[in-house]
């Protein structure tokens, strides 16, 4: 899972002692807020034993584009002509579903 504002996880990091491994981590995340997306989040982490929360956050997946539609992320993943390019910088057009979904599907950003 990717999450689009780490905010939220420092916050509830705040009160953790660190060193702690991800279990801890994730224990703690559920005690706070369990079933939240910052939960899952902490979940996704790698293995391992963290010394600060500033170093949770580093290892967090993050979406470095938050407003794209399912559909645009993965018609920008098939269909773009520079390679190297982040693919949530690379421009596209409208993708065809969004099209026949009209105007009561998810809306389109450009």
């Amino acid at each position: 899972m990717r999450i689009a504002d780490t905010r939220r996880v420092e916050q509830l990091l705040g009160d953790l002692a660190f060193p702690a491994s991800k279990e801890r981590i994730v224990e703690h995340a559920h005690a706070e807020r369990p079933l939240s997306e910052e939960e899952r989040a902490l979940s996704s982490l790698p293995l391992g034993t963290y010394g600060s929360a500033a170093e949770v956050l580093r290892s967090l997946p993050v979406d470095p584009d938050p407003g794209r539609t399912p559909a645009e992320q993965a018609y920008q993943r098939r269909h773009h002509n520079k390679p190297g390019l982040a693919e949530h910088m690379r421009d596209t057009e409208r993708p065809p579903v969004q099209d026949e979904l009209g105007d009561e599907g998810p809306h389109w950003h450009p």
